[in-house]
């Protein structure tokens, strides 16, 4: 990772650099992500932290995926359990029976990373524990997971990346902020709101799933309530 140094700052730089190597290495890269995340809060301006976050995070998606037997499963709907977790409950919302494990991960507010995450406490018959789990992206989430560890490694550790970040278009941000818009409202139960947000998204995106499924299902709550 190419850390941006000020004076008095190489030490720093120098130890979050081996902390990082030290975890990837070992494969264990939650701690490795609260680390950066840790480093960043200590320096919210350095880019090359943001990076190694980002990219961090999308193996992890990849790898999480992987353990759910691929974003393309339907999540099937789960009966109340008492001591669900609040994110849990908040996600459960979203589990109509035909959504997949990716719509759920584009449309619950609790961000891709974290939804996986949930899904996976979920529904652990689909979450084998594997020394293999957290290796290799899924074929199916390549685009998100690009590289295997040992090339997520060396761009984190290095600051380099074969794959450029994607540049967000402005209607893909419109799409994004009508979705959160619309995702805000549905949990306020303001069904109005969020039919009118998630029309929108399907004006940006004809024949877009998520929005599609959100417009099913903000209708059917609004219908009984």
């Amino acid at each position: 990772m190419a850390l941006a140094t000020k004076p008095g700052g190489d030490a720093n730089a120098a130890l979050v650099r081996s902390d990082v190597l030290v975890l990837l290495r070992e494969k264990r890269y939650e701690e490795a992500l609260a680390r950066l995340y840790q480093a960043r809060a200590e320096t919210p301006d350095n880019a090359e932290l943001q990076k190694g976050i980002d990219q961090v995070k999308e193996f992890l998606i990849g790898a999480y995926a992987k353990r759910l037997g691929g974003l393309d499963q339907i999540a099937e709907p789960m009966p109340p359990v008492a001591g669900r977790s609040p994110d849990m409950v908040l996600l459960a919302r979203y589990i109509d029976g035909t959504s997949t494990y990716g719509d759920l991960a584009e449309m619950c507010p609790l961000g891709r990373l974290r939804t996986l995450q949930v899904l996976i406490e979920m529904y652990p018959r689909q979450a084998p524990v594997s020394s293999t789990a957290l290796e290799e992206p899924a074929p199916e989430t390549a685009r998100s997971a690009s590289s295997e560890p040992p090339a997520v490694e060396s761009a984190v550790i290095d600051g380099t990346s074969s794959t450029p970040p994607p540049v967000e278009t402005p209607e893909a941000r419109a799409y994004r902020e009508a979705f959160t818009r619309g995702t805000a409202a549905f949990i306020q139960l303001r069904f109005a709101d969020a039919i009118e947000a998630f029309e929108q998204c399907d004006q940006l995106r004809p024949g877009d799933a998520a929005a599609a499924v959100m417009l099913r299902r903000v209708r059917r709550d609004m219908a009984s309530h």
